[in-house]
């Protein structure tokens, strides 16, 4: 990933063309960025909303890509690599179908978007489903980082920081969540069998 000094550098050579394209990939701490400079005069804070709502949205649409392919060829030989027997696989299709707008509103505020966008896609969340939701998650995040670089982004290096402490966070609670989840499945399943 490029140096946040260097993202701002390239961010004021190429502006909103950059700003999108960085968006789609990291999109929090590019958005307090993009806003930082909005407030210093290199952009307009209206259009840098707009450019990083579009970019973010853009990034779910990829990963969610991605897990649509996840149901075929290589893709699906990695999934049954890591331990996605069909069973459990149409167990997490039954969930994400029950449960997907929950799941993806959660994801989107707690940076594990990376699990469960994917999983969306290869659960086949109707598109229009997984945009509505992501949208609606999407349209208030960015506004309450855009409000947040415009106003404090001179400290967007501690700003990440923070964003990564807290992303690691929730990835270790979720992680564990689901391992006390699995244990207590498969505990209850060593029981039953007794």
């Amino acid at each position: 990933m490029l140096r946040l000094d260097t993202i701002v550098q390239l961010l004021e050579h190429y502006g909103y063309v950059f700003l999108f394209i960085i968006a789609v990939i990291e999109g929090p701490i590019v958005t307090i960025i993009g806003a930082f400079l909005a407030g210093l005069g290199y952009f307009n804070i209206f259009a840098v909303y707009v450019v990083v709502s579009v970019g973010d949205l853009s990034g779910d649409v990829l990963y969610y890509a991605v897990g649509r392919l996840g149901r075929i060829g290589a893709f699906a030989g990695l999934r049954r690599a890591l331990g996605m027997t069909g069973e459990r696989f149409a167990r997490m299709e039954q969930y994400i179908e029950r449960h997907g707008g929950k799941i993806l509103l959660f994801a989107k505020y707690t940076q594990t978007g990376f699990m469960a966008l994917p999983a969306s896609g290869a659960a086949r969340m109707p598109m229009g489903k997984f945009l509505w939701y992501n949208t609606l998650g999407t349209i208030p995040k960015s506004l309450v980082l855009v409000i947040v670089g415009f106003f404090f982004g001179y400290a967007y290096v501690r700003i990440d920081g923070y964003f990564a402490k807290a992303s690691m966070v929730m990835v270790a609670i979720v992680c564990i969540a689901s391992a006390y989840i699995l244990l207590s499945r498969y505990l209850r399943t060593i029981a039953d069998e007794r």
